[in-house]
């Protein structure tokens, strides 16, 4: 019997064809490797130039702390910020909450340009408040009249209305000056008797330059760099506080520095950074902050001002006076006699000096736990 031969022919093509699919799959599978990996890579450097967008918008709202806007926030307030980064790279955009009266929270988006990626972070920061040595109620460099029915006190006054004060300081000096000698009083004051503090008179020999013009690691140009209400010099008139058609505060009024009286009011807490490069006159009516007179300060009408007055030239107060209630410093820098006469009063109160200074403190991020990324 004969056996049939068995073919294989055809084997080679089908054993091509399979070669050649295995080898299609085997490309495919590369290119689809790489361009997986492409797009990985691709996602993860426009994540990380978002992070680092996100990085920088955190850092240029800190760095550029505007103390006009989120100062004046009230907690469970917020304020938006946006900006770009140099060269095109990428945007930011987030908000500015506040979240007590000395923490905030930054919570900043950053978008990266081209593949707009997107990265979440938030900081908080702290207010760090200026630092302006105030040893009394009254601080003076020159010469120093004091007389009429003025009045200088150096216990501590809580402004009527007024919450969220720090605990009261025992009684300062009514008037501190590195030579008491150079003092005199006149009328009802005769023998200091309208100066009250612990002690009445501080003699301080420190008292110099330095205590009207350094501020910690600030100086008088980078205070007065940091106003927010610079005023030209000259005589104003009916300073009071001022409100927008929606019942906001209008901060932007050149005269609206503030409501001390009516803690209902939004102007309220609105402490601004007043500041005057030159003499001034004032005659009424209310205010408080900061007040920074580069010149000569000339006080009537029965002004009154809470938080701190630093005057770089000669005070003086007329008439029905000028009332005060914080801490004043009079450089009398080019030793001008200053004059506090008629029925004007100089208050020391710790509570108005710490809100004008929280007002006008610049933000740091938080040391430990200052960073997080949000999701």
């Amino acid at each position: 019997m004969t056996v049939g031969v068995r073919t294989e022919r055809g084997v080679a093509l089908i054993v091509c064809l399979i070669g050649i699919v295995v080898c299609g799959a085997l490309v495919t599978g590369v290119f689809a490797t790489g361009y997986v990996e492409q797009r990985i890579g691709d996602n993860t450097r426009w994540m990380e130039r978002s992070f680092g967008v996100a990085e920088y918008g955190l850092s240029e709202t800190i760095a550029q702390w505007n103390i006009g806007s989120f100062n004046q926030l009230l907690p469970g307030q917020r304020v938006n910020v946006a900006g770009a980064v140099p060269g095109g790279t990428g945007t930011y955009a987030g908000s500015v909450i506040r979240l007590n009266q000395e923490l905030f929270i930054v919570d900043v988006i950053g978008t990266d340009a081209r593949g707009q990626a997107r990265q979440r972070l938030g900081s908080f920061v702290k207010l760090r408040p200026l630092v302006i040595d105030i040893g009394a109620a009254l601080t003076t460099q020159g010469p120093t009249k004091v007389g009429g029915s003025a009045e200088i006190d150096g216990s501590d006054h809580v402004p009527v209305g007024w919450t969220g004060c720090p605990s009261a300081v025992p009684p300062l000096a009514g008037l501190r000056t590195p030579d008491s000698s150079v003092v005199t009083y006149t009328g009802s004051c005769s023998g200091g008797s309208c100066v009250h503090g612990v002690p009445q008179v501080n003699e301080d020999p420190t008292v110099g330059d330095s205590t009207f013009f350094e501020y910690g690691d600030l100086d008088w140009d980078a205070l007065t760099a940091m106003a927010n209400k610079p005023l030209p010099p000259g005589a104003y008139t009916g300073i009071d506080p001022l409100l927008t058609a929606d019942g906001q505060c209008d901060v932007s009024k050149a005269l609206n520095w503030g409501a001390p009286f009516d803690p209902l009011s939004p102007c309220h807490e609105y402490y601004p950074i007043i500041y005057v490069p030159g003499d001034m006159k004032i005659n009424g009516n209310t205010g408080q902050g900061l007040l920074l007179v580069e010149g000569n300060l000339d006080v009537q009408g029965g002004f009154e001002f809470f938080g701190i007055v630093i005057v770089k030239g000669n005070l003086s107060t007329q008439g029905t006076g000028g009332h005060f209630n914080g801490g004043v410093l009079a450089a009398n820098a080019d030793l001008d006699q200053s004059s506090v006469l008629g029925d004007a009063i100089v208050n020391f109160s710790s509570c108005a000096i710490a809100k004008a200074l929280a007002a006008g403190a610049p933000g740091a991020q938080l040391r430990s736990r200052g960073w997080m990324q949000v999701y």
